[in-house]
């Protein structure tokens, strides 16, 4: 019976074109590609390449403010996060995992949330 590779990560396309997951299921789920972002002279594609561990901070959710937790594990489809607010724990799809998080700034996210609760 042939032995499973664990060491290298297995990837995932996502709807959006030209943005990947790959995961180490258990240790790390990396997200890169590209992405439009826009500008005066109009979209750019704009690269981007991170990875998360468990334990790493992460977006689960946003509405006027955006709501992150730890990640608590990382299986093959789905990323789980603790949010630390009494709630139960959230499990995101790697689709929604990524689009929430290709851009994840901690420090920028708790600015943002900081200057939004001042208008609410």
């Amino acid at each position: 019976m042939a032995k499973k590779n664990t060491t290298l990560p297995v990837i995932h396309a996502t709807k959006d074109d030209g943005c990947f997951v790959g995961v180490l299921a258990g240790k790390s789920v990396r997200l890169f590609g590209k992405t439009k972002t826009y500008a005066k002279g109009g979209p750019v594609d704009s690269p981007y390449d991170v990875t998360f561990r468990i334990g790493d901070e992460v977006e689960y959710d946003s509405y006027n403010l955006s709501y992150t937790g730890h990640i608590v594990s990382i299986g093959a489809k789905t990323v789980t996060i603790n949010t630390g607010r009494g709630e139960p724990k959230r499990r995101l799809k790697l689709e929604e995992f990524s689009w929430r998080n290709r851009r994840f700034d901690a420090e920028e996210t708790r600015r943002k949330n900081h200057e939004e609760m001042m208008h609410l």
